[in-house]
């Protein structure tokens, strides 16, 4: 049996369906908020700052993916302490229900955060880790309590550090949502899609539907155990570049817009996942112009 934190969130509520299509069963989706009723799976709800809870909704699970979290960046920065009781306190708190219920594996949703800015690109998994807020920091340090449960108690832990997902189901008032979410809203509006700086710099763009598929991956290797990995595309894609891709294919006669650049944006970021394909076989399918038709 399967347990997925955060099951109703953007990427937990395609996982919760791609398990249930893949393995014949349901699992278990556990978050503060219900599931879509459409959605494949069984519903139990608990915080991840509650262990007690924890504990009671996963008996019997043999696989947890911990995608619960606090996402957005903005409000690290404002509240640093709730960020880290949900997101470094919670990944404790889901090991150790993990532990206590004999659970084998233990699949982590990192993030590409936890490298600050890229001191050089494609990063690679040895690139060194800098956050530049405390969500990034959040987010590190579940990484290292992966990492001693896997030493300590020889727990199945695997890290997957997502570059920017997008795909269906992302709402843009969301603050996990991205530039591409945004974009789509705009355009499907006829508005013109709003750009920040001069739109040279660089992103890694990642359907959810790959981010799925790796998860299910390094969940099953017997290869990842105990190890970080990158999962994007490997392909660099630059804001203006993405801006005029979509409004090629919504078909709409629209220019973007530009406004001052964000103060410490990132100029460019993108993923080296030579690793994860070398150890469980993941090379992304989705090609962004494929993934942005299905938002437009």
């Amino acid at each position: 049996m399967f347990a997925v934190s955060g099951g109703s969130g953007f990427i937990g509520s395609h996982l919760c369906n791609a398990l249930a299509a893949a393995k014949g069963e349901k699992p278990i989706c556990i978050d503060v908020r219900a599931p879509a009723s459409a959605q494949q799976c069984i519903y139990k709800k608990a915080d991840v700052r509650d262990l007690g809870a924890l504990v009671g909704a996963i008996g019997g699970c043999e696989t947890m993916f911990h995608l619960a979290a606090q996402v957005s960046v903005q409000k690290s920065i404002e509240d640093p302490k709730e960020d880290f009781e949900i997101n470094a306190k919670g990944t404790q708190n889901c090991l150790e229900a993990c532990r206590k219920n004999s659970v084998k594996t233990f699949v982590y949703a990192s993030s590409a955060a936890i490298y600050g800015t890229p001191q050089y690109v494609p990063v690679d998994e040895k690139h060194p880790t800098l956050p530049l807020s405390p969500y990034g920091n959040s987010k590190l340090e579940g990484e290292k309590a992966c990492e001693q449960y896997c030493r300590t108690y020889g727990m199945r832990t695997v890290c997957l550090r997502f570059f920017n997902v997008y795909g269906i189901g992302q709402s843009p008032s969301s603050p996990y949502s991205g530039v591409i979410t945004k974009f789509s809203t705009r355009i499907k509006n006829n508005e013109p899609p709003v750009i920040f700086g001069s739109g040279s710099q660089t992103r890694d763009f990642v359907h959810v539907g790959d981010v799925v598929r790796a998860c299910i991956l390094a969940s099953e290797s017997k290869n990842s155990a105990g190890k970080a990995y990158n999962i994007g595309t490997g392909k660099e894609t630059s804001v203006l570049g993405l801006a005029t891709t979509m409004i090629k294919l919504s078909g709409r006669k629209l220019q973007p817009q530009f406004r001052p650049a964000l103060e410490g944006e990132i100029e460019k970021s993108v993923a080296q996942i030579g690793l994860a394909k070398k150890d469980f076989g993941f090379s992304p399918k989705t090609s962004l112009e494929d993934g942005l038709r299905e938002l437009l």
